[in-house]
Formats: C-alpha cells, sequence, structure tokens
C-alpha cells in the first residue's frame, strides 16, 4: 500500500466534520469558474473541433429529428405510447418539448443544442459543489471542474445533439445528495433517472446501503417509488396494454447493438473470419449484428446485466464502512454500477458514456491514486468513443477492420475500468481496518 493512500484513508475515517469548508464567496467564486471552464469546452468543441477534425463533427443528428418529430405529434394533441410509439420513459418528454415550437427542423436543433448547453452548465455547477463538499478548500474542487470540461472535450459534438446530458444532471444530483447524506432526496433522484432513462436504478441499494438506519431506508425507499412510479401513471392509466408495447416491447426487440461491449467478440471474430457478421439496421434506428451465437447472447443480456451489478453490490456491501467514511470513495462506487449495467447491456450507444461524466470528473482528481485509476480508463474511453462516432462510423457500418479495433479497444477500457473499481473498493475496507489497527498502537 502507498503511502499516500495510508495517509489518506486515516484522514477520511476522521469523519466529514473536520474537513474545511469554502466560504460563501469562494463557493460562488469556484461556481463561476466552473461555469467558464464549461463554456471554454463547448466552445473548443463546436467552433474548433469542426475546423480542425472535421470527422468529427456530426453534420446531421437523426436523434434531434427524432426529438422534433414527438414533439410536434405531442402538440398536435396525441399521447406517446397510447397514439403512436415511444421507447423512451415519460420524463423523457420533458427537454424534447422544452424547445419552442418551430416550423423548420433547424430552427428546434438549434433551440434543443441551446438547451442542452444549459444543462451542462447547471451539471458543472452540481458536480463542483459536489466536489466542494468532498475536499473543502483547495484547489482539488476547481480540478474537478477542469475534468468535467475535459470530459466535455473527449465526448465531443454529441452531447449537444442527444438528451442524455440531464440523465447525466440527474446522476450528479443523486452524489450531490449521497455526499450531503441527504437519503430521500438520492432515493428520490434516482427514480426520476429511471422516469428518464431506466438506467440509473440501479443505484439505488446504494443509497440504502449507505442510509444504514431503517427510517432512512424506508424514506430513501419511498422518494425513489415515487420518483419511479408517479411519471407513469397517466400514460398506463390512458392505455396500459399499448404502453407496454411500446415502451417494453420496442426495448425488449432490439438486436444487439454493434458498439456494445458483448458485441465486440463477434466483431472480433469477423476480423479474423469475414463474411461471419451481417450489420442490420433495425427499427430502432441503432446498428445490430447478426451472427452465429449473437442472438443467444442477445437474449443472456439482462442477466448478464443483473450479475454484474450482484457482483459489484457483493463488493459495495464487504467495502460498505469505507464507503460511509470516505466521501471520495462514493463516485467510484457509483462508476462501477454504471459500468456494470453499461458492460452487460446489449445496447451501448456512444451518448451513454456522457452518464458517467459527473462521477469521472470527481474520481479523475481524487486523492488517493488508485481512485484515479478506473476513471482515467473512461477517461480514454470517451476519447475512442468520439473517434468512433461520428468519426469512423461508415467504416463501422462496413465493418472495417480499423474501425471494429477502435470499437474492441474502448469496450476493453470499459471492462478495465469496472474490474480496476472493484479491486479498489475491495481492498478498501482491508487497508482501513489496518490503519486503524496501526492508528492505536502505541508504536503507530
Amino acid at each position: 500500500m502507498h503511502a499516500d493512500d495510508a495517509r489518506l484513508l486515516t484522514d477520511a475515517a476522521r469523519g466529514a466534520a473536520s474537513r474545511p469548508r469554502l466560504a460563501p464567496r469562494e463557493l460562488g467564486l469556484l461556481l463561476l469558474a466552473a461555469v467558464a471552464l464549461q463554456l471554454i469546452a463547448w466552445a473548443l468543441v463546436v467552433y474548433v473541433l469542426k475546423l480542425v477534425v472535421p470527422l468529427l463533427w456530426e453534420a446531421k443528428a437523426p436523434d434531434v429529428a427524432y426529438y422534433a418529430k414527438v414533439a410536434e405529434s405531442i402538440r398536435r394533441g396525441s399521447w406517446p405510447y397510447v397514439q403512436f410509439p415511444f421507447e423512451y420513459p415519460p420524463l423523457t418528454l420533458v427537454p424534447l418539448l422544452i424547445p419552442p415550437h418551430s416550423a423548420t427542423f433547424a430552427s428546434y436543433a438549434h433551440a434543443f443544442k441551446i438547451e442542452m448547453l444549459v444543462v451542462f452548465t447547471l451539471l458543472s455547477l452540481v458536480t463542483t459543489w459536489a466536489a466542494a463538499r468532498v475536499w473543502g478548500t483547495g484547489g482539488r474542487p476547481l480540478a474537478a471542474a477542469a475534468a468535467l470540461a475535459a470530459t466535455v472535450l473527449a465526448s465531443g459534438i454529441i452531447g449537444l445533439s442527444r438528451f442524455d446530458g440531464t440523465v447525466a444532471f440527474v446522476i450528479a444530483l443523486c452524489m450531490l445528495c449521497l455526499l450531503y447524506r441527504r437519503w430521500a432526496l438520492a432515493g428520490l433522484a434516482v427514480g426520476l433517472g429511471f422516469s428518464l432513462k431506466l438506467m440509473p436504478i440501479v443505484l439505488l441499494p446504494l443509497v440504502l446501503v449507505l442510509a444504514r438506519r431503517w427510517r432512512l431506508v424506508w424514506w430513501a425507499t419511498l422518494a425513489a417509488a415515487a420518483g419511479a412510479v408517479l411519471p407513469f401513471v397517466p400514460f398506463v392509466v390512458r392505455g396500459p396494454g399499448r404502453f407496454w408495447t411500446s415502451l417494453v416491447g420496442q426495448q425488449s426487440a432490439r438486436g444487439l447493438q454493434i458498439e456494445s461491449v458483448i458485441a465486440s467478440p463477434f466483431l472480433l471474430r469477423d476480423v479474423l473470419q469475414p463474411g461471419s457478421v451481417t450489420v442490420i439496421m433495425p427499427r430502432g434506428g441503432s446498428l445490430s449484428i447478426e451472427a452465429a451465437g449473437a442472438q443467444v447472447v442477445n437474449s443472456l443480456a439482462p442477466l448478464l446485466v443483473l450479475a454484474l451489478v450482484t457482483l459489484a453490490y457483493l463488493v459495495i456491501w464487504k467495502a460498505r464502512e469505507a464507503l460511509r467514511g470516505d466521501l471520495e470513495a462514493v463516485p467510484v462506487a457509483m462508476l462501477a454500477l454504471m459500468l456494470a449495467a453499461m458492460c452487460g447491456n446489449k445496447v451501448l450507444s456512444p451518448q451513454h458514456l456522457i452518464w458517467v461524466m459527473p462521477v469521472v470528473a470527481l474520481a479523475l482528481v481524487a486523492k488517493r491514486r488508485a481512485y484515479r485509476v478506473p476513471a482515467a480508463f473512461v477517461f480514454v474511453a470517451m476519447i475512442l468513443t468520439q473517434l468512433e462516432y461520428p468519426g469512423m462510423y461508415m467504416d463501422v457500418f462496413h465493418l472495417q477492420h480499423t474501425a471494429i479495433l477502435v470499437i474492441a479497444a474502448r469496450n476493453l477500457l470499459l471492462v478495465a475500468a469496472f474490474a480496476t473499481a472493484l479491486i479498489v473498493l475491495w481492498r478498501g475496507p482491508r487497508e482501513e481496518a489496518g490503519l486503524a489497527a496501526a492508528h492505536a498502537s502505541p508504536t503507530a
């Protein structure tokens, strides 16, 4: 164990109460700096990236066109799920409907990008505030704001062309509530995240583990249930059968996405045996593959997600005391859980990496070196993801070997990040126990 890690874990065991806190004026200046860094990052993406690396610029965003179509249908009085198919949870409709009514797609797309820029600005505020909670005074909260801006550069323009920034914002809110030990609010954030994109529900047991006391656990569970259930009610009541067919049916009917982690072995086999994989464009719009054994893997994907999330929670349960005493470890635990869901899923779109931006930003600047490693893996994976989409997407469609190797390398990094996060969390309790004993010893 590194000497710095020993000192840092000992400091964490003394509790959050001893941490210095920023004065209101200092916190305000820090948040202003975070906003400035975020805007600078997006200015570089929007105005520089298009000129320097044109292949990384998404000229036409098919998702935004779909959002505009959905928004126009609703404004004409149609109900999603019931009167037209809609594949996302109901809270997704909020960011889709915020852009004002427009007669042209171009004006809707422009307004949507401005909306997402506001969302990322809010994300920078919440993430930096969370960093200030973890480290108090010092340069690390500012470094976390800079790290978040760096993830914007690593991910590229896609963040302004998808609503997934709202998912990252909800996850950042959950992280902030966990760090402040506001368990009911953290549960509510998880529930709202489920109503927005389903995946954040994997964080709910983490909230309950950290809450510890039964009364707090029940309040967190009730808040999560409210956030997860109430947004669905108007649509389920209006047409339960059609709702189920639209949301659940479309999700379950999706094929094995070409960019998913579990599709990589088939793509690599195609490098050695050309023709063993066929690329298809299903109704959902994402490129999927057909290959011998792919359908079996596709069917087993939900079980794989469950297995990986269960594995992560076994480690988190083992490390629960360290997690309760070390605020730096909370973003790492959240990262491990989200990676479990992403690595086992049959769908892994480029924008999904936006979800982990806030936790990656905090982990990248952690005092404890081991916490930085999984975040660094994910950061490099973000860069490769931008290179793959939009940079090499047509090469992916044609199964060009270079594009396949880029996807495989990205997915290997995600698996390595997941495994490393689990190892770091698993080792934490053992190290902390040894430190506590040494601290109590007369010879320490």
